[in-house]
C-alpha cells in the first residue's frame, strides 16, 4: 500500500496529544462502554484452544429484559452465525465460558460448568469453538441486541452492559491470526468493556435497526482513535529484550443476520509520531479482522518496512487515527478493541483495551442497518 509522509503542518490540527498520555478536545462520542445501550458489541471473542473468553453482561435496568445474541465466526474466513436468546431479572448480571456455553438448568451435567452456570439462569446459551465437548476454533464477535421479553421485538431501553475476558491457556510461542511469535503464557488475562450502541426510547425500532444518528439508534463512530507503542518498540517497564507489538480487531456495524451477507468497510488511517509527523496507509475490513499493526501496510507483517514499526515511525509511542471512507453504497462504519501484546525472554503478557471514538458516522447512501432474522419476533 501507499505511504505519505507529511510533515509540521500538523501544528494546525488542534492540538491533539500524540503520545499515549491521551487525546485533547475530543468530540462527544455516541457509542459508549461504560453505559447502559440496546445493542452490544464484543468485537474480539475468542475459543479456540490455545485461549478462551468469558462474556460478562448485566441489566441495568429494574425490570425483566430480553435479548437477541448472535455469535458470528470468522475463523475461516466465512463468517458464520449462531444465535440465541437470554432473559435478565432486574438488575441481574450473568456469565458464561464461550467454549462451554451455559445450560438452560443450573447444575446440569453434575456441575460440570462450573462456576460457569453459577447464579440464576439466563437461558440456554450455546458452546462455540474448542471446548469440553470438542468443537472448532471460534475468533470472531458477539452481538446482543435488547427486545422485549414479551413480545421479541427490538426494544430501545437502553439496559444492557457488558465486560470481556480473554485468557490465554497454554504457553504457545506460535501464531496468532499469522502473526508469528506473538505467544502466550498461561494464565494471561485480558479484558476490556462491550460497545454499546444507544437506542432513542422514544422510538420504535423496526427490523431493519436503522443505525441512524439518534432517531431509532445512535450510529457507530465517525473515527477511531488509537494510542499504542510502536511494533518493535521496547517496553518501558519491563527494559532490555522486551518488544511491543498491538494487535487491532476492526468489525463493520453494517450487518446482516437474515442474508448472512458479511459487511465490509474502507479505511482511511493516518498515524502520527511524537514528532507531529504523520504516515498514511488504508485497508478494507471484512466481517470481523484481527491483526497485528504492521499488517496493515505489509503483506507478512514486516516492521522494518511498516509505518508502524518503529524503525519507521521513528519514536516509540503514536497515535492512530481510522476513518471510514465512503467508496460504495455498502461503506460501513466501524467499531473495534486493540490488545497491546508484550514480549519478553521470561514470557508475554497481553493487556486488551477500547478504542477512543469520536462522533457519529451515517453514510451518504444511507445509514447502516443491522438486519436480524425473519423470525426474530415471537
Amino acid at each position: 500500500m501507499r505511504t505519505v509522509k507529511w510533515n509540521a503542518f500538523l501544528s494546525c490540527l488542534c492540538g491533539f496529544a500524540v503520545a499515549l498520555g491521551g487525546v485533547a478536545a475530543i468530540a462527544r462520542a455516541d457509542v459508549t462502554v461504560d453505559k447502559g445501550s440496546s445493542i452490544l458489541i464484543f468485537p474480539k471473542v475468542i475459543a479456540d484452544g490455545t485461549f478462551d473468553t468469558i462474556i460478562q453482561i448485566a441489566n441495568t435496568g429494574n425490570s425483566m429484559v430480553a435479548a437477541r445474541c448472535f455469535y458470528v465466526n470468522n475463523s475461516q474466513g466465512q463468517c458464520q452465525e449462531t444465535d440465541f436468546d437470554i432473559f435478565l431479572t432486574k438488575q441481574q448480571p450473568t456469565h458464561w465460558q464461550v467454549s462451554n456455553g451455559r445450560p438452560s438448568l443450573t447444575g446440569v451435567f453434575g456441575g460440570k460448568w462450573g462456576i460457569n452456570d453459577a447464579g440464576l439462569t439466563p437461558g440456554h446459551v450455546p458452546p462455540v469453538g474448542i471446548g469440553i465437548l470438542g468443537g472448532a476454533p471460534f475468533r470472531g464477535e458477539l452481538k446482543c441486541v435488547e427486545i422485549d421479553p414479551f413480545t421479541g421485538m427490538p426494544w430501545t431501553g437502553n439496559h444492557l452492559k457488558g465486560e470481556v475476558t480473554i485468557k490465554s491457556l497454554g504457553d504457545i510461542a506460535g501464531s496468532l491470526e499469522g502473526n508469528v511469535n506473538l505467544g502466550t503464557t498461561e494464565g494471561d488475562v485480558s479484558k476490556y468493556n462491550a460497545i454499546g450502541i444507544l437506542g432513542n426510547p422514544n422510538a420504535q425500532p423496526a427490523n431493519p435497526l436503522l443505525l441512524d444518528g439518534g432517531t431509532t439508534y445512535n450510529a457507530c463512530p465517525a473515527k477511531l482513535i488509537l494510542n499504542h507503542f510502536a511494533t518493535g518498540a521496547v517496553d518501558p517497564v519491563v527494559g532490555d529484550g522486551s518488544a511491543n507489538f498491538t494487535e487491532l480487531t476492526l468489525m463493520p456495524c453494517r450487518e446482516d443476520f437474515e442474508n448472512q451477507i458479511p459487511a465490509s468497510s474502507t479505511l482511511q488511517i493516518l498515524v502520527f509520531n511524537e514528532f507531529e509527523e504523520v504516515f498514511s496507509s488504508s485497508i478494507t475490513v471484512t466481517c470481523v479482522t484481527s491483526l497485528e499493526l504492521t499488517k496493515i501496510d505489509t503483506k507478512f507483517g514486516d516492521p522494518t518496512r511498516s509505518v508502524f514499526g518503529i524503525s519507521v515511525l521513528g519514536t516509540p509511542v503514536a497515535q492512530t487515527q481510522i476513518t471510514p471512507v465512503e467508496v460504495s453504497r455498502a461503506t460501513s462504519g466501524v467499531v473495534g478493541v486493540a490488545e497491546r501484546i508484550v514480549g519478553a525472554p521470561q514470557g508475554w503478557a497481553r493487556g486488551a483495551y477500547n478504542i477512543h471514538h469520536d462522533g457519529q458516522f451515517v453514510p451518504q447512501s444511507g445509514a447502516d442497518t443491522i438486519y436480524l432474522p425473519a423470525d426474530f419476533a415471537w
